[in-house]
This record gives structure tokens, C-alpha cells and sequence, in this order.
């Protein structure tokens, strides 16, 4: 009886160690996107397809291309398309105020249409990190978590005020 009870712990300690060997394996990591794989959601004109390429091939240069950014990286390129509609209709002062007979003015649909698609790019832009100053602020983050993470916790700058 002694040998099956020992024989059974030790398939028992056999079947634990396989599971928790199992479960301690690493997860595979993402698979890496590929390029081609990134499409705009919407379809887009030439000129907004052009830029929507553009912008992708950048993030993806600086390996910051990610697939979530699609949606972003969409909405950009197709309101960049409508403010370059709008801003080609705009041909001087009275594309963009509007006087009525009662002598009141007020801004035109075109400028409207203007600073809400300039609004909206310049907040897409900013969260994908296009504009110098952004490029900067996300460096910079990444450089000092970096650094954070590299650095020795014991004999650091702080270590010497102590």
C-alpha cells in the first residue's frame, strides 16, 4: 500500500509540475504588424491617402506605428482632406464673414468648417506625436523611463544628498 500511495504523490507532483510549467511559459508576444497591414478605415481622396501614408511610413520609421493608431491616423488624414476642400473655397474676407441686411455679421459656414477641421487636426496631430514640441515630449517621456529603468537604485544623485 505504501508503494501505490507513493506512486500516486509522485504522479500527482508529476501532473502539478506540468501544469505550473505550462502556466509559467512566457506568452508569445504580438505579432509584429506589418506595414501593408495598416489601411485607412474610410476610404480617402489622393491626397489624403498620400498623407495618411506618409504620416504611417513616419510613425512606423520611428517605430511608433502601432495598429490601434488607425483610427487616428484616419480621422487625420480625412479631415485634412475637408480643411483643404474648405480653404480652397476661401478667397478673401468675404469667404468667411457674412454681413446681413440688418447690418449684423457673423462668421461664414467656410470659416466654421475651417477652424473646427485646423481644432481637430492639431489634436490628432498632438496625440500622434507630429508637431516638434510633441516629438519632444514623448521622447523625452520615453528617454527618462529609460533612464529610470537603468539607473542603480542604490549610489544614484539622491544616494549622495543623504
Amino acid at each position: 500500500m505504501e508503494e501505490n500511495d507513493r506512486l500516486k504523490q509522485l504522479e500527482n507532483i508529476v501532473k502539478t509540475a506540468k501544469t505550473e510549467k505550462k502556466q509559467d511559459q512566457e506568452i508569445e508576444p504580438p505579432k509584429q504588424h506589418r506595414r501593408g497591414d495598416i489601411r485607412p478605415v474610410v476610404k480617402l481622396d489622393a491626397k489624403g491617402r498620400a498623407y495618411f501614408d506618409a504620416v504611417v511610413d513616419y510613425l512606423d520609421e520611428k517605430g511608433l506605428l502601432e495598429t490601434v493608431d488607425t483610427l487616428l491616423l484616419t480621422m487625420l488624414a480625412k479631415t485634412l482632406s475637408i480643411w483643404r476642400q474648405v480653404v480652397t473655397q476661401i478667397n478673401g474676407l468675404d469667404d468667411l464673414v457674412q454681413t446681413f441686411e440688418n447690418g449684423t455679421s457673423n462668421v461664414t459656414g467656410l470659416q466654421t468648417a475651417k477652424d473646427k477641421s485646423e481644432a481637430t487636426i492639431l489634436k490628432l496631430s498632438a496625440k500622434l506625436g507630429l508637431s516638434p514640441q510633441d516629438r519632444a515630449k514623448l521622447f523625452g517621456a520615453v528617454n527618462a523611463a529609460n533612464d529610470a529603468r537603468n539607473k542603480s537604485a542604490e549610489d544614484d544623485e539622491l544616494d549622495r544628498f543623504l
